[in-house]
């Protein structure tokens, strides 16, 4: 009886200094696996060879390289720079296609079909069509008006009189009315265009996005 106890008392001594050895080896092996790794750079010289390095110059940096454990685990890939031409190439294809998801979404937003682009094309149309056409009868007018004083003061000029100051004064007024009207018809004629040209672009652009 002593004698197992005696054995049972030995072996939870081994076993209790057992547990502290493992507990140390276990701490020094964390320790060493948080040590800092040490770092290198990998990148491709100008001979086309790819070298390892403490650093690396401005100039293969700007080229892309990686950053590398010494035995070859990468740890880090840096892309190339690219050149400014290509960034504001980059720039603009992002901007452009912002404008179309923008120009997309009106498109869907206001129309169902296509017919409904053609629709709405028709009534833009129609409302300047008859804006011009009112230009055109004020210009008719306007050229009717300038006629007639043109009359009245050939008349005065026959008959030997001085031209009135009211006639003279009339044609300066209805000349110049004549040149801004003219002038706001040209510009009605070229939104006429131009109107046009967008719907049928809006109604390509729906037939892509939305085909039948």
């Amino acid at each position: 009886m002593l004698l197992t106890m005696l054995l049972k008392r030995a072996m939870i001594k081994r076993t209790g200094w057992l547990l502290v050895g493992l507990l140390v080896a276990s701490q020094g092996w964390a320790q060493k696996d948080n040590k800092p790794r040490k770092l290198y750079y990998r990148y491709v010289n100008e001979q086309g060879v790819r070298v390892i390095e403490h650093s690396i110059p401005p100039a293969y940096a700007q080229k892309g390289y990686e950053v590398v454990t010494l035995g070859g685990e990468v740890v880090r890939v840096v892309e190339p720079a690219i050149s400014s031409e290509a960034a504001e190439q980059q720039k603009l294809a992002r901007e452009e296609a912002e404008k179309l998801a923008a120009w997309d979404t009106e498109l869907k937003r206001r129309y169902s079909s296509v017919r409904d682009v053609e629709a709405a094309k028709q009534r833009k149309l129609n409302e300047l069509n008859g804006n011009i056409a009112i230009l055109d009868s004020n210009i008719s007018s306007l050229k009717s008006q300038i006629a007639q004083q043109h009359a009245n003061a050939a008349e005065s000029e026959r008959q030997g009189r001085k031209i009135p100051q009211a006639v003279v004064d009339a044609l300066a007024g209805l000349e110049e009315e004549l040149v801004l009207t003219e002038e706001l018809l040209r510009e009605r004629q070229k939104q006429y265009r131009q109107v046009s040209d967008k719907y049928d672009r809006d109604r390509e652009r729906f037939r892509v996005i939305r085909p039948d």
